[in-house]
């Protein structure tokens, strides 16, 4: 009987009543896809725009967000580094200052070609997009899987070559190179070596030229004078600046008519600034072995060495050379660096700085569409790759799974079979025994469990995971109580024909039960999939960890875009089995012990 009659249904309010349940399940239906599309726009953004609720992302859409995006990821989030870079003051890449107009074309190539030269020092540049604690920018991911390759996913052997304990590939992460602080050294291991091979094959866009001159005000003008403007710095110094982004390192040492900014250079040349980037004239090979030898150097470094001329210096070459410029001769001192070197080999263009935001600005432009892709794709990407690739969980999932039902399909319609076909005196005593099995909740029996399995000497393998999901007792009553109901002459017309239990049980019970049967390994699956204290508990290495506890660990260390990729990632799973056993659930067989 409709719920509104088609009489009234033509009334004024039954028009009305039909208009509100309409509004009414529009709006549970609102509410219940909101979420879930808010969660989809959530799985392809990063720190950089976690915050934002618009359900499509603005970098999809804006040029100067995807701009900015793309400058988040270069510099790992770090406004300090992409000030120190692009000479810039900015306090947060949502609002970062970016380059007006567009970029001049031939400043832009020759700083590509500039930085992208066969002898460009090594260390005169990092990668950009390539660290991160809570999240695997493009770069990263490309490191990571170089280093898979190289060592066919044997992560105990990059852990022993590279003297670090590594327990994931998704742990694997290189510090970013700090060339310009004075006491940084770089590890010589394989996450170098390899690290360095990435940096020549990814385009200039992405590389990070170091800036003395940035360092400089990082380290000695900002702390002392403020950033915010240049009204002290001008108060101290001779030469007035209309903003920081004006200021000009000198490469040498500032004359007596500026005393302050001569001893603020000297300090820092001296002291705060890394020595490999300190050149002292006239220092040849013959001098330079004598102050080795005076600094109690043994011979075969004499021997090795050559007078510092921009090289990376390290140990007691360090050491040696930090002690000779304090006591040089100050206008023997001379900065080396990328931006100095751009500006002797193209005095005609713009500042390496200014060249580097133009550069940034016209690959943004030229490659949105692949940005946009990589933006899009990123978590997904990482999720999927430690799920399959870097790791076992969905080859672990996916056994454990098609384990538990195909022994749950198996183990529950047989008892269920055996109690139905066979009129056991103590049938019902059996099955108020199954169905008390539902009064303990899992938690009361899981250390009992762990025990057994302990002392048997089944933790971490499949056979635990599966044997608690084997048999249900809710399944077998449910189950009874179907093949009940089923025609007892289609058994006695077996019988007759000579046909065994076996097949009958098979070719007419299971035939004629698909709709249960599928209820059945729907629920299995369910609580195998969904499972996570137990297989937590008996199966805690990370070679068997399953989906879920996967996920627990995963949200752990990693930002909410990630953990949204994961949720819907872990979710296709679920979706896939409901579509596939739909069309038996939804039959409308009715169970009798359900009417």
């Amino acid at each position: 009987m409709p719920l509104i009659s088609p009489i009234e249904a033509r009334t004024f309010k039954g028009r009305a009543l039909h208009a509100g349940i309409v509004a009414v399940l529009l709006l549970i239906t609102a509410s219940t896809v909101y979420p879930f599309l808010v969660m989809l726009s959530g799985s392809v953004r990063s720190e950089f725009d976690a915050v934002d609720l618009d359900l499509v992302p603005s970098y999809l859409v804006d040029q100067d967000t995807l701009h900015r995006k793309f400058l988040a990821t270069k510099y790992d989030l770090d406004p300090q580094l992409a000030n120190t870079a692009l000479l810039r003051q900015g306090f947060s890449f949502t609002k970062f200052p970016l380059p007006e107009g567009s970029a001049s074309p031939e400043a832009a190539e020759a700083l590509a070609a500039f930085l992208t030269a066969p002898d460009f020092p090594r260390h005169w540049a990092t990668l950009g997009n390539a660290y991160s604690v809570r999240d695997a920018p493009e770069n990263l991911r490309r490191l990571q899987e170089k280093l898979f390759a190289r060592y066919d996913g044997d992560l105990a052997r990059l852990s022993a070559e590279s003297g670090t304990l590594i327990e994931d590939w998704a742990l694997v992460r290189l510090p970013q190179p700090r060339w310009l602080n004075p006491g940084y050294l770089l590890p010589d291991g394989p996450l170098e070596e390899t690290y360095f091979e990435l940096l020549q094959q990814r385009p200039a866009a992405e590389r990070v030229p170091v800036s003395v001159t940035g360092f400089f005000l990082q380290t000695v003008i900002f702390p002392k004078f403020g950033q915010n403007d240049t009204a002290a710095y001008n108060a101290a110094h001779a030469e007035p600046l209309a903003g920081y982004h004006d200021f000009r390192l000198p490469e040498r040492v500032p004359g007596p008519d500026q005393p302050e900014l001569r001893a603020e250079w000297l300090s820092f040349a001296r002291g705060l600034l890394n020595p490999s980037f300190v050149v002292v004239d006239g220092l040849d090979d013959a001098a330079w072995a004598a102050h080795l030898r005076e600094q109690g150097a043994a011979e075969a470094v004499v021997a090795a060495s050559s007078a510092p001329a921009g090289r990376w210096l390290a140990g007691r070459e360090r050491e040696a050379y930090e002690a000779y410029l304090r006591g040089v001769d100050p206008e023997r001192l001379r900065l080396v660096g990328p931006e100095f070197a751009w500006a002797a080999e193209h005095p005609d263009l713009p500042r390496m700085q200014v060249a580097l935001a133009g550069l940034e600005q016209r690959f943004v432009a030229e490659n949105a569409g692949s940005i946009r892709w990589d933006f899009l794709t990123r978590n997904y990407v990482n999720v999927w790759n430690e799920l399959t690739v870097q790791g076992r969980v969905l080859f672990n999932t996916a056994v454990f799974c098609l384990a538990a039902i195909l022994l749950a399909l198996l183990v529950n319609p047989l008892a269920a079979y055996a109690l139905s076909r066979y009129r056991l005196p103590s049938t019902y005593k059996i099955l108020l025994f199954l169905i008390a099995t539902m009064a303990f909740p899992p938690m009361v029996t899981m250390i009992p469990q762990f025990v057994m399995l302990r002392n048997l000497g089944l933790l971490n393998t499949f056979l635990a995971l599966v044997l608690p999901l084997i048999v249900n007792g809710y399944m077998i009553f449910l189950l009874k109580g179907f093949f009940d109901a089923l025609p007892q002459e289609l058994y006695e017309a077996a019988t007759i024909d000579g046909a065994g239990e076996l097949r009958m049980f098979f070719q007419i019970t299971m035939a004629l039960s698909k709709p249960i049967l599928a209820i059945l390994a729907l629920g299995t699956f369910t609580g195998a999939y969904t499972m996570f204290l137990y297989p937590l508990l008996v199966a805690p290495d990370q070679d068997m960890w399953l989906m879920s506890v996967w996920l627990f660990q995963f949200q752990q260390r990693s930002t909410s875009a990630a953990v949204f990729a994961s949720v819907v990632i872990a979710s296709v799973p679920t979706l896939i089995v409901f579509l596939f056993t739909q069309r038996m659930i939804m039959r409308g067989i009715a169970v009798p012990q359900e009417k």
